[in-house]
């Protein structure tokens, strides 16, 4: 009988019971007219390009009433922010937020979250976009993790067992496969990326999440027709791709990239200069059919930011590989108004750089 504690090494005939709440109907699928996996194709050439929208749990304590909104997880994001990005010609909203699962205790699915990803898959196809749905957190994982370091919260809000804990990246596992299962069919869904910025190497934990990605790869339920999209360690960075076992041919690799991260992270009133074409990505991905990068961006202060998103773009458009800038705006003014340091609609350079690159779009969902 598989436990969830041998879950990892099993194959796929238990995942897809393992976990699922009772009640949960399943999509049904069409494999012979879903051709979601052919716009991944760096072969054919880039065909989405877009931005990225962030969103965590809410916690009253911390964020107050008004900085994130209402809840469950802010800042709340517009129908018609995503109406300008696909006005602006974008074609894809990357979505970083908060994964199906509670982050500890059962690891029961959450109706609050199955609930706000159904409705913003609804609204990414009203806006003609498809959308990317990427999991920040999930079991053993807050999104603390992405801070760890800082003293802005308090620390029993950070959780990062997911690393050591057999039974969290069991059911991390069984989270993403749920959730090809319950939102497979939709039409604006182009990929489930199944961790966003994996860090196991950076806690002492290297073979972990390639572990972790391999079992998601082995037992992802093919009939949904939904690709999978898999980061490697150390925050996404394409140097640790070679960590990961080879991919099916279900399977899309997807790299973050911030290099140089002294230009793109310099602090306001700093003067460092752009160094570097971008060409370091594809150097890196070349022996990958399928990658794509669904995050980069600069702070907008930076001397030539316009260049910075040329050229990035450029590269990555050489190498046929679909992209996301980081980031777009929510349209909550609270939370926008204070966060302004990558909203790339502020940038009247960047918004150039991108609007041009977005005129190449011709996919749009069904």
């Amino acid at each position: 009988m598989t436990s969830r504690r041998n879950f990892l090494a099993s194959g796929g005939a238990v995942l897809s019971g393992a976990f699922a709440p009772p009640q949960l109907r399943l999509a049904s699928f069409d494999t012979v007219t879903d051709q979601r996996m052919s716009l991944w194709d760096n072969a054919a050439g880039a065909h989405l390009r877009g931005a990225v929208f962030t969103q965590r749990r809410v916690y009253r304590e911390l964020d107050g009433a008004e900085f994130l909104g209402p809840g469950p997880l802010g800042a709340p994001i517009s129908q018609g922010t995503l109406n300008a990005l696909a006005d602006a010609g974008a074609n894809l909203a990357v979505w970083s937020g908060a994964g199906l699962f509670t982050e500890g205790g059962r690891f029961a699915a959450d109706p609050a979250i199955e609930d706000h990803i159904g409705r913003w898959l609804d609204m990414c196809q009203r806006a003609g976009l498809y959308t990317v749905i990427g999991f920040r957190t999930g079991p053993g994982r807050s999104a603390f993790a992405f801070h760890a370091d800082n003293d802005w919260y308090p620390r029993d809000l950070l959780n990062q067992s997911v690393w050591n804990d057999e039974e969290s990246q069991a059911a991390w596992v069984a989270m993403c496969v749920l959730a090809a299962h319950n939102f497979g069919s939709h039409p604006a869904l182009a990929g489930i990326l199944a961790m966003v910025e994996p860090n196991g190497s950076d806690l002492g934990q290297p073979g972990i999440w390639p572990a972790m990605a391999a079992a998601l790869d082995r037992n992802w339920p093919v009939a949904t027709g939904v690709p999978l999209i898999l980061s490697p360690d150390r925050w996404a960075r394409a140097g640790a791709a070679g960590e990961m076992a080879p991919v099916s041919a279900h399977a899309v690799i997807n790299v973050h990239d911030y290099a140089p991260w002294a230009y793109t992270h310099q602090a306001e009133g700093a003067t460092v200069r752009l160094s570097g074409d971008g060409q370091h990505l594809s150097e890196a991905m070349a022996d990958y059919p399928r990658w794509a990068c669904l995050e980069f961006g600069a702070a907008l202060h930076a001397p030539a930011v316009g260049r910075y998103f040329q050229t990035r773009i450029a590269a990555l458009e050489s190498a046929g590989a679909n992209w996301a800038a980081f980031r777009w705006p929510s349209g909550w003014e609270p939370y926008e108004t204070r966060e302004t340091g990558m909203n790339v609609t502020l940038s009247r350079e960047a918004m150039n750089a991108l609007r041009a690159a977005f005129g190449r779009n011709r996919e749009r969902p069904g």
